[in-house]
């Protein structure tokens, strides 16, 4: 019995992490559209604090080199989010940037469009 007990409560753990991340990928794909627009108005330097963009919210958002990069938080003193590049992969464009005082090393994956899944490490 305690072993069906055990198996039951793995199983609601799943889920559970199966339905956060769904939250979270419809999320991103109802913000995208809003996303990209506030990306176009944005220029080369520009660094903006907290803010909410399609329902989404973000610690920081800048534009480096024609990326935009909204960021979301950080785990484990590594930030994450997403990149908007209209020119590509924006791991060539970012390579040799320094992101702060300590370096932060980009991995993007694409997602759709002209945009990435993006996580720094330090």
């Amino acid at each position: 019995m305690a072993f069906v007990g055990v198996l039951a409560a793995a199983v609601i753990v799943i889920v559970a992490i199966v339905a956060f991340r769904g939250t979270d990928d419809q999320q991103f794909i109802r913000s995208a559209a809003d996303m990209e627009s506030f990306a176009r108005t944005m220029r080369d330097g520009d660094r903006l604090g907290p803010r909410t963009v399609g329902g989404m919210d973000f610690e920081e958002v800048r534009r480096e080199r024609g990326v935009v990069v909204f960021q979301q938080g950080e785990a484990l003193a590594s930030p994450y989010g997403y990149a908007w590049s209209p020119q590509g992969d924006p791991a060539p464009i970012l390579e040799d940037m320094e992101w702060s005082e300590d370096h932060v090393d980009h991995y993007f994956e694409h997602l759709e469009g002209a945009f990435y899944s993006w996580q720094g490490r330090r």
